[in-house]
Formats: C-alpha cells, structure tokens, sequence
C-alpha cells in the first residue's frame, strides 16, 4: 500500500505509465499505417468510357475481386489519381469495347501504374485475371453454340450460352484454399495493430525503472532496514513490493488496452480469457524482473542506467518497435531468447488470429520460466541493509 501510495504521488511515474505510452502509441500507429479500415484491399480507379454489357460485367467481376477496391473515375481524371498516389493503379475502358466482344473481334483496356510499384503489379495481375474470366467465357460459349450447331443442326444465341459458361466458371470444379502455416506466417501486423502491443510491452518495460530505483532509494535512506523493527518478515517485504509492481502494470494494462480497443480498434477482446493470462503473465514477468535489477545494483545511478538499457534491449529485441517478420529468421530466432517477444506473439495471436488460452499457453509457459528465474535470483540477493 506504502509503494502504491507513493506512486500515486509521483507526478514522473504519471508521465511514464500513462500520458508517454499514449503519445507513442499514436505516433508508431500512424507510422505503420494508421488504423484498420477492415478493407486491406488495393485501390483501383476504373474509368469506363463503354458502359456496355460486357465493360460492367468486367467492372462486376473487379468488384468482387479480394484484391482490388474499384474506384469509379472519368477518363480525364485517371492519371492523376495514379500520380497523387490515391490509387495503386488505373483502368481505362475504351468506348467500343463491348460491342468488340460480341462480334469476336479484337478488344483492349489499358491498366496505368507507376513502374516498378508492387501494389501496382497486384492490381494488374487482378484486371488479367478477371479479363482472363471474361475471355473464357465468350470461349466456352462458342465452343458450345458450335458444338450444338454441329450435332443438331440448331443454333442457340451467343449471350444465352456466354451466360451458361459464366455459371459454370463462378462455380469451378476445382478450387484452391489458402491456409497459413506457422504461428506468425504472413500476419504482419499494421498500424495500430503492431503499435498498440508494441508499446504496451515497451512502457511496461520502462516501468522497471520506477520499482527498481524506489527500492534502491528506500535501502540508500534506510527504510527498509527500519522495516526490520517491526513484524514483516523477509518474504513479507519481497511480496509486497512485488505485487506493488504487479498491480501498477496491470493498472497500466488496462487503460492502454482499453484505449487500443475503443479508441485505436485493436481487437484485444477476441478471447478475454486468453488476454487475461497475458496480461498477469507481463505483469508478474516485470515485477520481477525490477525486483531483480534492484537487488543486483547498489546505486541509484547504476540502476537507472541498467534499467533503461535492459528496458530498450528487450522491447527492440521483442519486436515492440517493428515487427519480427519483417526481420530475417535469424533475427526472429534470436528474439525468442527474450521473454517479451513472447509475450508479442501472445498479443498479436489474440489480435490477429483469435488465439484462445490453449494457443498462448506455450508462449506464455516460457515467459514465466523467465519470471520464476527472475524472482528466484532476487529473493536470494535481497538484503535489508
């Protein structure tokens, strides 16, 4: 209560736990990308100068495309939209096309983009893909009026069998499904996604420093060699500035968490449960781990520096600042010495793949192999004096 008591006072610890962590939040969200739209999909300004049948049908099959979101433009306006960067690429529909398409005769449409842009070189992909569809239909269609035409001597309509084959295709014999392998493959983390975590763990982090020189100070002054005139035993005074710690980080958790969730729409809460036993594990991980610092330095000085470099150490190496699949596999690997990375995986698994309590159960039976080796080593350094 004395340790609680005492921070509340502390305007510094205020600065560190609440008003930093926001600030920093914001500014990595942002810089990954800001927040999540629920539409990862890469925008495409379609110009259609035809407005024919089969120029809408094409612009139909780009809109249920899950790779582009089409954007109607006019003509005019189509290279500057690529050119402003509001568009990853353009489509221009020549006036023409569709009655091209019906005689059978030849037939084109123009995709602008900028050379070289990877966003650019997907959207193209996606227009050939659903021009591909198109052309297979009116292929399928003639195959078959021709082919009636041949047996029976009846000719049916063209745009009955073009019809015919585009149901066919939209229900394909054979499909492809996609899965993810891996507990971090191709979840890269955006925006607030990756900023929210990050900085959480980041601050929790820097928190070590306000344990840590507290206790520092009360040996340096003498407090807690008087606390051995009253009745608190040795174990007494380790829990509870242990669990002083602990409750201000879980303090701190919860209000970054809830501002993630409310204000940043980073989905902590898929599974409650399994966000819980992250959260105490972080908690229980830090106290420790102050608990520890200020057990091994004597000297305020010494405590603050080791502090801050242990603190920056482990958020970097975590994959606070950036994230690790970003990184080569060997960079990955070695960040999984560090409980905080971690502790990341367990986040972003509840946030980016619904992860439930069995998933986070490994990770998080790591970190506290850590927290009992932490705690471990600092009830035995612990002295009074």
């Amino acid at each position: 209560m004395k340790d609680l008591l005492q921070t509340r006072r502390d305007r510094m610890a205020a600065l560190f736990t609440i008003i930093l962590p926001i600030a920093f939040t914001v500014f990595f969200g942002l810089l990954f990308g800001g927040f999540s739209s629920g539409n990862e999909r890469i925008p495409l300004a379609v110009a259609d100068g035809d407005g024919g049948a089969v120029a809408q049908e094409l612009v139909a099959l780009l809109k249920e495309s899950p790779v582009v979101d089409v954007r109607i433009v006019q003509a005019v306006a189509v290279e500057k939209q690529v050119d402003d960067e509001k568009v990853a690429a353009a489509l221009v529909i020549p006036q023409g096309f569709s009655a091209a398409m019906g005689s059978g005769g030849g037939a084109a449409v123009t995709v602008v983009r900028v050379l070289g842009s990877t966003g650019a070189t997907s959207v193209e992909e996606a227009v050939r893909a659903a021009v591909d569809r198109l052309v297979a239909e009116r292929v399928a269609g003639t195959v078959a009026i021709d082919t009636v035409a041949a047996t029976t001597g009846v000719s049916s309509g063209a745009a009955e069998a073009a019809a015919i084959a585009g149901g066919l295709l939209a229900e394909p014999v054979l499909t492809v499904a996609t899965q993810d392998s891996g507990s971090r493959a191709g979840q890269i983390p955006r925006g607030f996604d990756q900023a929210s975590p990050g900085m959480l763990v980041n601050w929790i982090m820097f928190s070590l420093l306000t344990a840590a020189t507290g206790l520092v100070m009360e040996r340096k002054n003498g407090a807690v060699q008087r606390l051995l005139t009253t009745h608190a035993t040795r174990r007494q005074v380790i829990a509870g500035k242990s669990l002083a710690m602990f409750i201000i980080t879980m303090i701190q958790q919860v209000l970054l968490i809830g501002l993630g969730q409310l204000v940043f729409g980073v989905d902590y809460l898929r599974d409650p449960a399994a966000l819980l036993l992250t959260m105490i594990t972080l908690s229980a991980m830090a106290s420790c781990l102050g608990l520890l610092l200020a057990t091994v330095f004597r000297s305020e000085q010494a405590v603050i520096a080791t502090t801050v470099i242990v603190s920056m150490v482990l958020s970097a190496l975590g994959g606070a600042w950036f994230p690790l699949e970003v990184t080569g596999a060997g960079f990955a690997r070695i960040a999984h010495f560090v409980p905080t990375s971690w502790i990341l995986d367990s986040f972003r698994g509840i946030i980016l793949k619904g992860w439930g309590v069995p998933d986070v159960l490994m990770p998080l039976g790591v970190v506290w192999l850590f927290t009992l080796v932490f705690f471990g080593v600092a009830a035995w350094r612990f002295r009074f004096e």
